[in-house]
Protein backbone atom coordinates (compact mmCIF):
# COMPACT_ATOMS: atom_id res chain seq x y z
CA UNK A 1 0.00 0.00 0.00
CA UNK A 2 1.81 2.80 -0.95
CA UNK A 3 -1.22 5.61 -0.08
CA UNK A 4 -3.96 6.15 2.68
CA UNK A 5 -6.71 4.48 0.29
CA UNK A 6 -7.27 0.35 0.81
CA UNK A 7 -8.55 0.61 -2.85
CA UNK A 8 -6.09 -2.67 -4.21
CA UNK A 9 -6.38 -3.79 -7.49
CA UNK A 10 -9.78 -6.21 -7.50
CA UNK A 11 -10.99 -4.86 -4.51
CA UNK A 12 -13.60 -2.32 -5.90
CA UNK A 13 -15.02 -5.46 -8.07
CA UNK A 14 -17.64 -6.58 -5.52
CA UNK A 15 -17.77 -3.87 -3.43
CA UNK A 16 -18.98 0.41 -3.20
CA UNK A 17 -17.44 1.03 0.23
CA UNK A 18 -13.56 2.43 -0.20
CA UNK A 19 -11.48 2.90 2.72
CA UNK A 20 -9.56 6.04 2.92
CA UNK A 21 -8.45 6.42 6.66
CA UNK A 22 -4.94 7.69 7.36
CA UNK A 23 -4.00 5.28 9.84
CA UNK A 24 -2.01 2.67 7.58
CA UNK A 25 -0.06 5.75 6.26
CA UNK A 26 0.57 7.32 9.22
CA UNK A 27 1.88 3.91 11.97
CA UNK A 28 4.08 3.02 8.12
CA UNK A 29 1.91 -0.25 7.75
CA UNK A 30 2.97 -1.53 4.44
CA UNK A 31 0.88 -5.06 4.53
CA UNK A 32 -2.33 -5.69 6.69
CA UNK A 33 -3.79 -8.93 5.11
CA UNK A 34 -6.34 -9.77 7.79
CA UNK A 35 -10.26 -9.91 6.11
CA UNK A 36 -10.67 -7.20 2.93
CA UNK A 37 -7.42 -7.97 1.18
CA UNK A 38 -7.38 -12.23 1.50
CA UNK A 39 -11.46 -12.23 0.51
CA UNK A 40 -10.96 -9.91 -2.09
CA UNK A 41 -8.08 -12.40 -3.78
CA UNK A 42 -10.19 -15.14 -3.58
CA UNK A 43 -13.31 -13.37 -5.30
CA UNK A 44 -10.99 -11.72 -8.14
CA UNK A 45 -9.03 -15.24 -8.67
CA UNK A 46 -12.23 -16.88 -9.16
CA UNK A 47 -13.67 -14.30 -11.06
CA UNK A 48 -10.03 -14.29 -13.39
CA UNK A 49 -10.83 -18.31 -13.82
CA UNK A 50 -14.34 -17.72 -14.69
CA UNK A 51 -14.10 -15.34 -17.15
CA UNK A 52 -12.70 -17.93 -19.68
CA UNK A 53 -15.03 -20.47 -18.77
CA UNK A 54 -16.97 -21.57 -21.33
CA UNK A 55 -20.02 -23.07 -19.63
CA UNK A 56 -20.02 -20.78 -16.44
CA UNK A 57 -19.20 -17.53 -17.61
CA UNK A 58 -18.77 -14.15 -15.82
CA UNK A 59 -19.03 -11.49 -17.34
CA UNK A 60 -18.93 -7.87 -16.09
CA UNK A 61 -19.23 -4.21 -17.14
CA UNK A 62 -16.72 -1.40 -17.25
CA UNK A 63 -16.35 -0.92 -13.63
CA UNK A 64 -16.25 -4.75 -12.82
CA UNK A 65 -19.52 -5.49 -11.18
CA UNK A 66 -21.51 -8.61 -12.43
CA UNK A 67 -23.70 -8.38 -15.87
CA UNK A 68 -26.79 -9.51 -14.24
CA UNK A 69 -30.42 -9.19 -15.98
CA UNK A 70 -32.51 -6.19 -15.06
CA UNK A 71 -35.95 -4.96 -15.38
CA UNK A 72 -35.48 -4.69 -19.40
CA UNK A 73 -36.72 -8.07 -19.27
CA UNK A 74 -33.00 -9.38 -21.10
CA UNK A 75 -33.08 -13.29 -20.77
CA UNK A 76 -30.74 -15.19 -18.64
CA UNK A 77 -29.36 -16.99 -21.68
CA UNK A 78 -27.89 -13.93 -23.34
CA UNK A 79 -24.25 -13.85 -24.25
CA UNK A 80 -24.88 -10.21 -22.76
CA UNK A 81 -25.23 -11.54 -19.18
CA UNK A 82 -23.09 -13.50 -16.49
CA UNK A 83 -23.76 -17.14 -16.63
CA UNK A 84 -22.92 -16.98 -12.57
CA UNK A 85 -22.37 -14.28 -9.76
CA UNK A 86 -19.11 -14.48 -7.77
CA UNK A 87 -19.16 -11.67 -4.66
CA UNK A 88 -19.15 -11.48 -1.22
CA UNK A 89 -22.42 -10.39 -0.58
CA UNK A 90 -25.95 -11.72 -1.87
CA UNK A 91 -27.70 -8.79 -2.35
CA UNK A 92 -30.05 -9.41 -5.10
CA UNK A 93 -33.96 -9.09 -4.39
CA UNK A 94 -34.10 -11.64 -7.28
CA UNK A 95 -31.80 -14.84 -6.81
CA UNK A 96 -29.54 -15.77 -9.15
CA UNK A 97 -28.22 -18.59 -9.91
CA UNK A 98 -25.92 -20.39 -9.91
CA UNK A 99 -23.31 -18.31 -7.18
CA UNK A 100 -20.37 -18.14 -5.31
CA UNK A 101 -20.55 -16.08 -2.23
CA UNK A 102 -17.16 -15.85 -0.45
CA UNK A 103 -17.78 -14.99 3.62
CA UNK A 104 -14.98 -14.29 6.23
CA UNK A 105 -15.14 -16.82 9.05
CA UNK A 106 -12.47 -15.87 11.63
CA UNK A 107 -9.55 -15.71 12.45
CA UNK A 108 -6.65 -15.48 15.42
CA UNK A 109 -2.97 -14.18 15.38
CA UNK A 110 -0.20 -16.04 15.46
CA UNK A 111 2.93 -14.58 16.45
CA UNK A 112 6.05 -15.12 14.95
CA UNK A 113 8.43 -14.30 17.64
CA UNK A 114 8.34 -11.95 21.30
CA UNK A 115 9.33 -9.10 19.46
CA UNK A 116 7.03 -9.17 16.88
CA UNK A 117 9.71 -10.46 14.73
CA UNK A 118 11.81 -6.70 14.84
CA UNK A 119 14.59 -6.57 12.66
CA UNK A 120 16.53 -4.11 10.08
CA UNK A 121 15.62 -3.25 6.79
CA UNK A 122 18.89 -1.62 4.93
CA UNK A 123 20.20 0.28 1.85
CA UNK A 124 23.53 -0.60 -0.22
CA UNK A 125 25.60 2.28 -1.29
CA UNK A 126 28.92 1.13 -3.38
CA UNK A 127 31.67 3.70 -2.53
CA UNK A 128 34.64 4.25 -4.92
CA UNK A 129 37.31 6.56 -4.04
CA UNK A 130 39.57 8.62 -6.67
CA UNK A 131 42.01 5.19 -6.80
CA UNK A 132 39.24 3.18 -7.74
CA UNK A 133 38.85 1.42 -4.28
CA UNK A 134 35.21 0.05 -3.97
CA UNK A 135 33.60 -0.68 -0.88
CA UNK A 136 30.21 -1.56 -0.08
CA UNK A 137 28.47 0.19 2.88
CA UNK A 138 24.77 -0.91 4.38
CA UNK A 139 23.19 1.69 5.98
CA UNK A 140 20.02 0.77 7.97
CA UNK A 141 16.81 2.61 6.50
CA UNK A 142 13.76 1.31 8.27
CA UNK A 143 12.99 -0.79 11.70
CA UNK A 144 10.66 -3.97 10.62
CA UNK A 145 7.59 -5.66 12.88
CA UNK A 146 5.53 -8.39 11.18
CA UNK A 147 3.44 -11.12 12.52
CA UNK A 148 0.78 -13.80 11.23
CA UNK A 149 -2.85 -14.18 10.91
CA UNK A 150 -4.60 -17.74 10.95
CA UNK A 151 -7.75 -16.98 8.61
CA UNK A 152 -11.01 -19.02 7.78
CA UNK A 153 -13.04 -18.37 4.85
CA UNK A 154 -16.54 -19.93 3.57
CA UNK A 155 -17.07 -20.24 -0.32
CA UNK A 156 -20.68 -20.93 -0.42
CA UNK A 157 -22.10 -21.99 -3.58
CA UNK A 158 -25.66 -22.35 -4.85
CA UNK A 159 -27.58 -23.61 -7.66
CA UNK A 160 -30.67 -24.69 -8.90
CA UNK A 161 -29.42 -28.03 -10.09
CA UNK A 162 -27.95 -30.84 -8.27
CA UNK A 163 -25.79 -31.57 -10.91
CA UNK A 164 -24.56 -28.39 -11.37
CA UNK A 165 -23.88 -27.45 -7.70
CA UNK A 166 -21.70 -31.02 -8.33
CA UNK A 167 -19.67 -29.82 -11.12
CA UNK A 168 -19.26 -26.51 -9.74
CA UNK A 169 -17.70 -27.89 -6.31
CA UNK A 170 -15.15 -30.07 -8.20
CA UNK A 171 -14.30 -27.27 -10.13
CA UNK A 172 -13.97 -24.48 -7.25
CA UNK A 173 -12.18 -26.90 -4.84
CA UNK A 174 -8.98 -27.44 -7.79
CA UNK A 175 -9.09 -24.21 -8.31
CA UNK A 176 -8.51 -23.25 -5.12
CA UNK A 177 -6.41 -25.95 -3.88
CA UNK A 178 -4.03 -26.40 -7.09
CA UNK A 179 -4.94 -23.80 -9.81
CA UNK A 180 -5.13 -20.56 -7.91
CA UNK A 181 -2.86 -21.62 -5.32
CA UNK A 182 0.84 -20.18 -5.88
CA UNK A 183 -0.88 -17.05 -7.03
CA UNK A 184 -2.57 -16.46 -3.99
CA UNK A 185 0.31 -17.02 -2.11
CA UNK A 186 2.50 -15.13 -4.31
CA UNK A 187 -0.10 -12.24 -3.76
CA UNK A 188 0.14 -12.90 0.33
CA UNK A 189 -2.50 -15.34 0.94
CA UNK A 190 -1.30 -19.03 1.76
CA UNK A 191 -4.33 -21.78 1.83
CA UNK A 192 -2.93 -24.13 4.35
CA UNK A 193 -6.05 -26.57 4.12
CA UNK A 194 -9.50 -26.84 2.40
CA UNK A 195 -12.54 -28.79 3.15
CA UNK A 196 -16.14 -29.11 2.28
CA UNK A 197 -19.30 -30.34 4.04
CA UNK A 198 -22.31 -31.63 2.66
CA UNK A 199 -24.81 -30.91 0.51
CA UNK A 200 -28.56 -28.94 0.97
CA UNK A 201 -31.75 -28.08 -0.19
CA UNK A 202 -34.01 -25.31 0.68
CA UNK A 203 -37.58 -24.87 -0.80
CA UNK A 204 -37.45 -21.53 -3.13
CA UNK A 205 -40.58 -20.70 -4.68
CA UNK A 206 -42.06 -23.92 -6.79
CA UNK A 207 -38.61 -25.44 -6.73
CA UNK A 208 -35.25 -26.36 -4.67
CA UNK A 209 -31.75 -24.09 -4.22
CA UNK A 210 -28.99 -26.81 -3.54
CA UNK A 211 -25.40 -25.17 -2.14
CA UNK A 212 -22.60 -27.03 -0.88
CA UNK A 213 -19.46 -24.81 1.77
CA UNK A 214 -16.07 -25.10 0.66
CA UNK A 215 -13.72 -24.25 4.06
CA UNK A 216 -10.33 -22.19 3.53
CA UNK A 217 -8.24 -22.19 6.31
CA UNK A 218 -5.38 -19.46 5.25
CA UNK A 219 -2.27 -18.01 6.61
CA UNK A 220 -1.57 -14.10 5.93
CA UNK A 221 0.82 -11.20 7.54
CA UNK A 222 1.04 -8.31 8.53
CA UNK A 223 4.33 -5.91 8.43
CA UNK A 224 5.24 -2.43 9.37
CA UNK A 225 7.87 -0.52 8.01
CA UNK A 226 9.02 2.64 10.31
CA UNK A 227 11.75 4.74 8.75
CA UNK A 228 14.93 5.87 10.70
CA UNK A 229 15.08 9.05 10.88
CA UNK A 230 18.04 11.74 11.22
CA UNK A 231 20.90 8.79 10.84
CA UNK A 232 24.55 9.86 11.32
CA UNK A 233 26.69 8.69 9.12
CA UNK A 234 30.47 8.17 10.19
CA UNK A 235 32.96 8.64 7.27
CA UNK A 236 35.85 6.45 8.01
CA UNK A 237 39.06 6.84 6.31
CA UNK A 238 41.90 5.31 5.67
CA UNK A 239 45.06 6.94 4.69
CA UNK A 240 47.74 4.34 3.81
CA UNK A 241 51.59 6.05 1.88
CA UNK A 242 52.87 4.84 -1.02
CA UNK A 243 55.77 6.63 -1.51
CA UNK A 244 58.86 5.62 0.02
CA UNK A 245 60.29 8.59 2.46
CA UNK A 246 62.94 10.50 1.46
CA UNK A 247 66.14 10.66 3.39
CA UNK A 248 66.01 12.83 6.47
CA UNK A 249 62.31 12.87 6.38
CA UNK A 250 59.24 10.87 8.22
CA UNK A 251 56.29 9.57 7.16
CA UNK A 252 54.09 11.63 8.52
CA UNK A 253 55.70 14.72 6.75
CA UNK A 254 54.96 12.44 3.13
CA UNK A 255 51.39 12.62 3.46
CA UNK A 256 49.58 15.47 2.03
CA UNK A 257 46.61 15.52 4.35
CA UNK A 258 47.09 17.04 8.23
CA UNK A 259 45.11 17.11 11.05
CA UNK A 260 43.11 20.36 10.28
CA UNK A 261 41.87 18.73 7.17
CA UNK A 262 40.04 15.60 8.07
CA UNK A 263 38.34 17.85 10.58
CA UNK A 264 37.18 19.96 7.56
CA UNK A 265 36.38 16.90 5.65
CA UNK A 266 34.82 15.20 7.94
CA UNK A 267 32.37 18.54 9.67
CA UNK A 268 28.85 17.98 9.39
Amino acid sequence: MGSDTQNLPGVSFNSDHFVYSNYFVDNHIVQQSAVVHPKNLIIDALRQYFARDNVYTYRYDEYGYPLTPDITGLDVDSPETTKILISDVYRYEVKFYPAIVVKFSGGSYKPISMNQNGTLKYRTDIVEDSFGGRRQISTPTHRVYAGAWDLNFNVDIFCESHTELQELVDITTILLQYSLWNDLRASGLFIKGLSFGGENAEQYANDYVYSQSITLNCRSEWRVEIPIDSIVEKIVFNIESTKTPSFGKTEADVVGLQYKDLLEITEI
